[in-house]
């Protein structure tokens, strides 16, 4: 089972930063939810990136067919 947050190497590869303070600000500029953890590494959950427990998009509802619009026609 992979770990629930990213490791520190692959955070430096995803932000391309050593620095917790440039990995945040990079990680947050590209939509991705990050915060610090109490030591002050960068804290960014796999699944945030991986898509697990995102919400499913409902597909389009059929436009219903009305009397007025076969009127226009």
């Amino acid at each position: 089972m992979d770990s629930l947050t990213l490791s520190k190497e692959e955070i430096v590869a995803a932000t391309g930063y050593r620095r917790a303070a440039e990995q945040l600000a990079a990680l947050i500029k590209a939509g991705i939810p990050a915060d610090r953890r109490p030591d002050g590494s960068v804290r960014v959950w796999r699944h945030h990136l991986v898509g697990v427990g995102a919400p499913k998009q409902k597909a389009p509802r059929p436009r219903p067919e009305l009397a007025s619009d076969r009127r226009a026609a």
